[in-house]
C-alpha cells in the first residue's frame, strides 16, 4: 500500500488545495477513461479519486460506489463524488512520511532517488522513468543522490 500511496502522489503533485480543481479533476478522469467514452469503470473509482489526492478508505470508497448505478462513472457524477471528499494536507503529509519510513530501513530520514524511482516505476500504480523525471523537475528535486524526504513531502503537499 506504501508504494501505491507514493505512485498516486508523485503523479498528482499538486495536493495542497482544499477542494480539486476542475481542470486537475478533469485531467485524472481523462486518464483513467482509457477507451474514451466518457466514462470510467466503476472498480477505478477509488484509484481515481486517490490519483487526485484524497486520503479515502476502503469504507469510504464503498459508500461513494453504491451512488453509482451500473459499472461505469461519467464525468459529472465523477465530479460530485469528488467534491465530497476535501483533500486533507495533513493527512496526506503524515501518510506519505509514513510510506517512506517504510523504505527507510536505516531510519536516516533520507531516501535514494534511484531507489525512490524503482519503487514508483515497479511497484503499485507504475509510473515511467521519464515521467518520474519530469515530476523531479517540476518539483525542482534531484533526480540522483539522496534528499530528505519530508523535503519531497513539503513539495508535494504544500502550494
Amino acid at each position: 500500500q506504501a508504494c501505491l500511496l507514493l505512485s498516486h502522489l508523485l503523479h498528482f503533485p499538486a495536493l495542497a488545495m482544499a477542494m480539486v480543481p476542475e481542470a486537475e479533476c478533469k485531467e485524472c478522469f481523462d486518464l483513467f477513461d482509457r477507451d474514451g467514452d466518457g466514462k470510467i469503470g466503476a472498480d477505478e473509482l477509488g484509484d481515481c479519486l486517490r490519483s487526485l489526492g484524497l486520503l479515502l478508505t476502503q469504507k469510504e470508497v464503498g459508500d461513494l460506489r453504491k451512488e453509482v448505478v451500473g459499472d461505469k462513472v461519467g464525468w459529472d457524477q465523477f465530479k460530485g463524488l469528488a467534491s465530497k471528499k476535501p483533500r486533507q494536507p495533513e493527512k496526506t503529509a503524515q501518510a506519505l512520511n509514513q510510506a517512506f519510513q517504510v523504505f527507510d530501513k536505516g531510519g536516516t530520514g533520507t531516501v535514494d532517488m534511484a531507489e525512490l524511482q524503482h519503487i514508483v516505476t515497479s511497484m503499485g500504480e507504475k509510473i515511467t522513468a521519464q515521467e518520474f523525471a519530469d515530476i523531479c523537475k517540476a518539483a525542482s528535486l534531484p533526480s540522483v543522490g539522496r534528499v530528505e524526504y519530508k523535503q519531497v513531502v513539503d513539495k508535494v503537499t504544500k502550494p
